[in-house]
C-alpha cells in the first residue's frame, strides 16, 4: 500500500502544479512542480525520501525518451548528425575533462577520479527540463534543433565517463583504451540495439495488425511496454538503454506509414494515451526532484559551514565554466549553427545557457554507492550537493534570462492558431463539397461536424434573418417549379400555400406570399389535369387504393422536401463567404434538422464515418502543405495536428 500512496501523491502533486500554472503562467511550470514535491516532504511518507536511480531510469526516463524519439522530426535529425557528434560526444567528453580537472584544482581534498565522476554527472543535459524552461519563449530554430539533439544523445557520454571514473576510484586503476572501448560499446551499441529492436517491434505490431489484432486492448499496452523492454535488453547487453529507447522511438517515427495500418480508433487511443502518460511522467520527474531536495540539504547540514560555502562556490564555478566552454565551442564554430557564417554572439550565448540539467543528473549522483568496504562512501553527500546546485542554477538562470532576451511565443500563437484552424477547416469543407456523388444529407452532416472545429463567435441575428428570408424565396421558387412542371398535385400546393401564409413575417414578405398564393390558386392547364386525375382516384374508394394514395402522398412530400433541400443548399453554398459563414452554418443546420425529421430514410453511418475520416485527412494534408511551404511554424503545425487528432477522437467516441 505504501508504494500505491507514493505514486498517487506524486500524481496529485503533478495535477496541482498544473492547476496553479494555469492561474499564474508567468513562472515556468517546472518550478511549481519542484515546489509541490518539496511540500510533499512535509508528509511522513516522503521524509528522508531517496530516489532509486535504476527504477527512475527504466520506469520514467525510458518511456519519456522513447516518446521524444518517436516525435522527433526525422528530416531535421537527418541533417543533424554533425550536431549530435559535436555536442553529444566531443563537447560532452571535453566538458567532463575540463570540469573534472577544474574541480580537483579547487577542491584538492576530493580525489581526481571522483572529480571526474562529478564532472560526468553534471555533463548530460535534460531534454525534459529544456522543453519546460523554453516553453514560453521563441528560440531560433537552428539553436533549438542543436540543443534538442544534444539532450537526446549526450546522456550516454556522461554515463560512460561516470562509470569509468567510478571504476577507476574503486580499483585504483585507469585505462584509457578500456574506457574508449566501453564508450564505443555503450554509445554505438545502444544505438544499434535500439534500431534493431525498434524495427523488430514495428514488424511485430504490423503482424498483429495483419492478424486483425489491432484492438485497443492489444496495441496500446504493446506500445507502452515497448520502451521498457528495449531499455532492459540494451542494459542487459552492457549498452546504453537510454540511447536504445531513443533510437527505437526514431524507428517508430520513421515507420508511421506501417503503423497507420491500424484502425483509426486504435491510433487515436494510442496517441491520446501516450500524450497523457508523457505529460504525467514529465510532471512526476520534477516533483521527484523537489522531493529529494530536503534529503540532500539534510545530508549536507552536518558539514561545517565553511565547507558548505566552499561546495556552493564550487557549484557556481562549475556552472560558469561549463557555460564558458559551451560558449567558446559555439563561437569558435565547432558546432555549425549556420552554414555559411560563424555563430553570432547571441547564438553562442543561447548555446551556453541552453545546457539545462535535470533529474538524469540527479539520478546519476544518487547512484553513487552508499558504502565502500563497510564505510560510508567518501564525499558522496558533497558530490550530490554540488550536482543539485548545478541543476537548480541551470533551471533558474535561463528561466530569468531567456524571457528578457527572446520574444515570447505570442499568443503567437493563439490568434495565429485560430486563424489557421479556420483556414484548415474551410479547406476540408471545400474538398468535401467538391464530392458531388456524396448524398447531400451526409455531406451536410460532415460539414456541420467540421464547422464545429472553428473558434466560436457571436451569431449575427440580423444576418441570419436576412439569409432565412432569401432561402424562403428559394423554397417558393422550388415548389412553384414543381407545380409548374406537374410533379406535384394542386392539393399539396394548396396545403403548402396555407402554411406559408400563416408563417410569421420573418419568413418572407407579404407580397412574396401573395405572389406564391396566386401562382398556386391559378395553376396552368397541366396542373389542373393532374388534380382531376387524383380526384378520380379518390372517388373510387377502397382500402387498397387508399393505401396507394397515401403512399403517393408520402412520395410527393419527399419530392418536395428533396427539391427544396437541394435548392436551398445550393443557394447557401453560392452565397457563403468568410463573413457570413457562421450564419450560413446556423441556417444550414436548421434545414438539416428539418430534412432529417421529414426524410425518414436511413443514412449510411459507414458512409458518414468514411467521409468524416477523409475530411480529417484533408485537414492533415492542409497542415503538412502549409508547413512545407513555410506558411506556418512548427509550433502552429503541432498545435493544429493535435487539434485534429483530439477532434477526431471525440467524434469517433461519439460514433
Amino acid at each position: 500500500m505504501e508504494a500505491f500512496y507514493l505514486v498517487a501523491l506524486l500524481i496529485v502533486a503533478t495535477i496541482i502544479s498544473n492547476m496553479v500554472y494555469t492561474v499564474f503562467p508567468k513562472i515556468p511550470l517546472t518550478f511549481y512542480q519542484i515546489a509541490c514535491g518539496f511540500l510533499l516532504t512535509l508528509l511522513p511518507l516522503f521524509r528522508d525520501y531517496t530516489l532509486h536511480p535504476e527504477f527512475f531510469m527504466v520506469g520514467i526516463i525510458a518511456p519519456l525518451m522513447f516518446n521524444d524519439g518517436r516525435n522527433t522530426d526525422v528530416s531535421h535529425l537527418g541533417n543533424a548528425f554533425h550536431h549530435i557528434m559535436s555536442m553529444a560526444v566531443y563537447l560532452a567528453i571535453l566538458t567532463a575533462v575540463v570540469i573534472g580537472t577544474f574541480a580537483h584544482t579547487m577542491m584538492a581534498i576530493i580525489p581526481l577520479s571522483l572529480c571526474f565522476a562529478l564532472a560526468a554527472i553534471v555533463t548530460p543535459t535534460d531534454s525534459l527540463a529544456f522543453s519546460s524552461i523554453t516553453e514560453g519563449v521563441s528560440l531560433p530554430e537552428n539553436v533549438s534543433t542543436v540543443l534538442e539533439s544534444e539532450s537526446l544523445f549526450n546522456d550516454a557520454s556522461g554515463i560512460v565517463v561516470f562509470n569509468l571514473a567510478l571504476s577507476s576510484f574503486l580499483t585504483g586503476q585507469f585505462s584509457f583504451s578500456k574506457g574508449l572501448i566501453n564508450f564505443i560499446i555503450s554509445f554505438f551499441g545502444g544505438l544499434i540495439i535500439g534500431l534493431i529492436a525498434g524495427l523488430a517491434f514495428v514488424k511485430l505490431q504490423t503482424f498483429l495488425v495483419n492478424k486483425s489484432m489491432d484492438t485497443s486492448s492489444v496495441i496500446v499496452p504493446f506500445s507502452l511496454m515497448t520502451p521498457f523492454a528495449i531499455y532492459l535488453i540494451s542494459e542487459h547487453l552492457g549498452c546504453s538503454g537510454i540511447l536504445a529507447v531513443v533510437a527505437a522511438g526514431i524507428v517508430y517515427g520513421l515507420n508511421q506509414s506501417r503503423l497507420k495500418l491500424t484502425t483509426t480508433n486504435v491510433r487515436l487511443v494510442t496517441g491520446a494515451t501516450w500524450s497523457i502518460v508523457s505529460n504525467l511522467l514529465n510532471g512526476i520527474v520534477f516533483v521527484l526532484l523537489g522531493v529529494t531536495l530536503p534529503t540532500v540539504i539534510s545530508n549536507i547540514i552536518p558539514l561545517s559551514s565553511t565547507l558548505t560555502i566552499e561546495l556552493a562556490c564550487l557549484a557556481f564555478a562549475i556552472y560558469l565554466l561549463m557555460g564558458i566552454v559551451r560558449f567558446l565551442w559555439a563561437k569558435l564554430n565547432f558546432i555549425r549553427l549556420n552554414r555559411d557564417q560563424p555563430s553570432t554572439m547571441k547564438e553562442a550565448f543561447l548555446i551556453a545557457i541552453g545546457g539545462v540539467h535535470g533529474t538524469i543528473t540527479l539520478s546519476m549522483a544518487l547512484s553513487l554507492p552508499l558504502t565502500l568496504t563497510g564505510h560510508a562512501f567518501p564525499y558522496r553527500n558533497e558530490i550530490i550537493f554540488v550536482a543539485t546546485i548545478v541543476i537548480l542554477l541551470s533551471l533558474v538562470v535561463p528561466a530569468f534570462i531567456l524571457p528578457n532576451m527572446l520574444p515570447r511565443k505570442k499568443d503567437d500563437d493563439q490568434s495565429s492558431f485560430n486563424h489557421y484552424r479556420t483556414e484548415m477547416v474551410n479547406y476540408s469543407i471545400s474538398q468535401v463539397k467538391a464530392q458531388e456523388s456524396v448524398p447531400l444529407a451526409d455531406r451536410n452532416y460532415v460539414i456541420d461536424m467540421l464547422a464545429s472545429q472553428k473558434q466560436g463567435g457571436n451569431i449575427d441575428k440580423t444576418q441570419i434573418n436576412d439569409i432565412m428570408n432569401q432561402t424562403h424565396k428559394v423554397e417558393i421558387d422550388a415548389i412553384t417549379g414543381l407545380l409548374t412542371a406537374g410533379k406535384i398535385p394542386q392539393n399539396v400546393a394548396n396545403q403548402i400555400s396555407r402554411r406559408m401564409m400563416m408563417t410569421p413575417g420573418q419568413r418572407g414578405g407579404f407580397l412574396t406570399k401573395l405572389q406564391f398564393l396566386f401562382r398556386v390558386r391559378f395553376p396552368n392547364k397541366r396542373t389542373r389535369k393532374i388534380k382531376r386525375n387524383m380526384q378520380s382516384v379518390a372517388s373510387r374508394f377502397s382500402p387498397e387504393l387508399n393505401q396507394k394514395l397515401f403512399d403517393k402522398k408520402i412520395a410527393i412530400r419527399k419530392i418536395v422536401e428533396d427539391t427544396v433541400y437541394q435548392h436551398v443548399n445550393k443557394f447557401l453554398d453560392d452565397i457563403e463567404n468568410e463573413t457570413n459563414a457562421p450564419s450560413i452554418a446556423f441556417v444550414r443546420n436548421g434545414y438539416n434538422f428539418r430534412h432529417a425529421r421529414i426524410d425518414s430514410s436511413d443514412s449510411s453511418d459507414d458512409l458518414r464515418n468514411q467521409l468524416l475520416i477523409q475530411a480529417f485527412q484533408y485537414e492533415y494534408s492542409y497542415v503538412a502543405s502549409a508547413f512545407r511551404d513555410k506558411e506556418i511554424s512548427r509550433t502552429i503545425s503541432d498545435q493544429l495536428n493535435q487539434s485534429v487528432t483530439t477532434d477526431q477522437m471525440v467524434y469517433m467516441e461519439q460514433g
